[in-house]
């Protein structure tokens, strides 16, 4: 093979190892609540992030509580009297709306996490249930016509503009209120399990190894050496054992509300991927000693051969070449 080709096959194993590794590392992921905070909220209270199946109910109003509290530690002073109480008024209404718990749903996007103003059923958001409460629900609606799915700052929307001044709220407040909704949840709702985080790095790390490996034992230059084939048949059959122990079946959670079906279609997915590709770095290894091995017998050439000798009888000859 040409220095050449050898250059191009080494630029595409790298090339192919970092697509791998992003392979493994993407994914759906858990979409925040907020758009501004995202799941701080959420990480501050219980410690970690929500995954795939969590009580959209819990995440909202513990966004919302959060939220609350932030608003009532801010330092107001330089605001005026009638719009510290308006306020303190709208804080109280924001109190009233997450512990009530009756949320809208996100039913236009199914796919994504969206700010819904007041859905098809007339559930209102936070930030509407506060200019409900204030300013009217025929405002509510207004805004609701022209920027159900909108986010906050997406609107440019002067009666948004005026009621927050009014009331002694800034755009960033309530655009940190305003949740990102999720679809309405039936009984019989599936979730999607993320791929662990150490397993996807695990997999990227060994399937980038074994993918060179493996372009490395069909090259040329490393036929004069058994090193690389060792190295395939333990990061090999490590990636296979990897694969086969993370395939798990679907499973049914029910301490998820309501009670839903788990799937781990993307973990199971990387783990064919794993066995497929430790399966292929072993074969080509077990190949390529075994190619050493020929190629390394074929410089021995052993000749047997007969001469007769001075008193007519004959005598046999053995003589054994090496090629350097």
């Amino acid at each position: 093979m040409s220095k050449k080709k050898m250059i191009i096959m080494r630029k595409l194993s790298v090339l192919i190892g970092i697509c791998f590794s992003i392979h493994c590392f993407a994914g759906s992921g858990t979409l925040p609540v907020n758009s501004v905070i995202g799941d701080n909220s959420f990480i501050v209270t219980f410690g970690h992030s929500p995954v795939p199946g969590t009580d959209e109910v819990l995440r909202i109003q513990t966004h919302l509580k959060f939220v609350e509290k932030i608003l009532e530690e801010k330092d107001v002073s330089g605001l005026s009297d009638i719009q510290q109480q308006r306020r303190i008024e709208v804080i109280a209404h924001l109190h009233q709306y997450w512990t009530a718990g009756i949320f809208p749903s996100n039913f236009d996007f199914p796919m994504e996490r969206r700010p819904c103003f007041i859905d098809k059923n007339g559930n209102i958001c936070a930030v509407g249930y506060l200019i409900e409460q204030t300013a009217g629900r025929e405002a509510a609606e207004q805004i609701n016509a022209k920027h159900q799915y909108e986010y906050i700052f997406e609107m440019n929307e002067p009666m948004v503009t005026s009621w927050a001044y009014e009331n002694g709220m800034s755009l960033e407040e309530c655009a940190m209120i305003q949740p990102q909704y999720g679809p309405p949840i039936s009984g019989d709702q599936t979730y999607y399990a993320e791929i662990k985080t150490g397993y996807g790095i695990t997999s990227g790390v060994i399937g980038g190894i074994n993918l060179a490996t493996t372009i490395a034992n069909f090259s040329h230059r490393s036929s004069n050496s058994n090193g690389m084939a060792h190295v395939g048949l333990i990061t090999g059959v490590t990636q296979i054992i990897m694969g086969a122990a993370n395939i798990k079946k679907p499973d049914v959670d029910s301490y998820m509300m309501p009670t839903a079906n788990v799937s781990y279609k993307a973990q199971n997915n990387l783990s064919y991927l794993n066995i497929a590709m430790g399966t292929t770095t072993v074969v080509s290894s077990v190949m390529r000693l075994v190619m050493n091995k020929k190629l390394k017998d074929s410089r021995n050439t052993f000749n047997l051969y007969s001469y007769p000798n001075a008193n007519n009888t004959l005598n046999v000859g053995l003589t054994v070449t090496r090629r350097i």
